[in-house]
């Protein structure tokens, strides 16, 4: 079975032809805002490679269900739009299943990533905003909702949640420019903070591994791994052996991986 696996981020637009678990042509964009316009970059890049997909598999930045862009944080032009549907009839696809970003990235890196060998991973990517998942056998634990470990309050004088402290695009909002363009010193001193979202995740979904990934876990612009580390370590609690803490492995095609080798289940 052919398959299209996709992933739509607040940033860019990645798309890939799936063969089993490999990844065959793959094209980034940027995101439209239109999702007209994102629908029709799938759409000319299947053209483009002459591909024919029997089933179309991926993620986007936001709560979906059923097919429904429900909402996203980063794209509100995709609210309320049913993608499945759209993709289906523009491209021709029979079945097209919709997932969060975060959710088909964790797959990918529990199951091929960083995460693979353990039964119980946890993932959380720290970009444009912070998401996350909890996969158990290679499959996201079930839940109402969604996962949102961004919207977490960690400071209640100020009702601020962990995004709005860590989160690429508040960070641009606060200080006038993009993580990659302040003072990294700006962005350091908001290791903590992350390092207390972080610990409260540890604390719900007690995992065997915590993956980072996102643009945002780097030295060089974003939040150094090992000060993360350093921060939940010094949290002045009582704290349980933490389980190996790392990069995700996958990089930017962590979704995309998840998106080949979700199951039908």
């Amino acid at each position: 079975m052919n398959r299209l696996v996709f992933d739509i981020g607040g940033s860019h637009l990645r798309v890939a032809l799936a063969d089993g678990d490999a990844l065959g042509a793959s094209e980034k964009v940027a995101t439209p805002k239109d999702p007209a316009q994102g629908v029709e970059a799938v759409r000319a890049f299947l053209e483009k490679h002459g591909a024919r997909a029997d089933e179309a598999v991926g993620g986007i930045a936001g709560v979906v269900q059923d097919g429904v862009v429900v909402r996203t944080g980063y794209l509100p032009e995709w609210d309320g739009f049913n993608l499945a549907q759209a993709l289906g009839d523009a491209c021709g696809i029979p079945s097209v299943r919709l997932f969060n970003d975060a959710e088909i990235a964790g797959i990918g890196e529990a199951v091929g990533g960083a995460g693979k060998g353990y039964r119980t991973v946890a993932y959380v990517t720290v970009s444009t905003g912070i998401g996350g998942a909890l996969v158990v056998d290679g499959q996201v634990v079930p839940h109402a909702y969604g996962y949102e470990p961004g919207k977490q309050i960690i400071d209640s004088a100020n009702m601020k949640s962990l995004e709005d402290l860590c989160g690429g695009a508040s960070l641009t909002e606060e200080f006038g420019h993009p993580p990659e363009e302040l003072e990294h010193a700006l962005v350091e001193g908001r290791v903590r903070a992350l390092a207390v979202g972080l610990y409260n995740l540890l604390r719900f979904w007690s995992p065997d591994i915590l993956i980072l990934g996102g643009s945002l876990m780097n030295d060089e612009t974003g939040y150094p791994l090992r000060a993360v580390v350093r921060e939940i370590s010094a949290l002045p609690v009582v704290l349980p052996p933490l389980p190996p803490i790392v990069h995700a492995a996958l990089g930017d095609d962590a979704g995309l991986h998840g998106a080949a080798v979700v199951t039908t289940s």
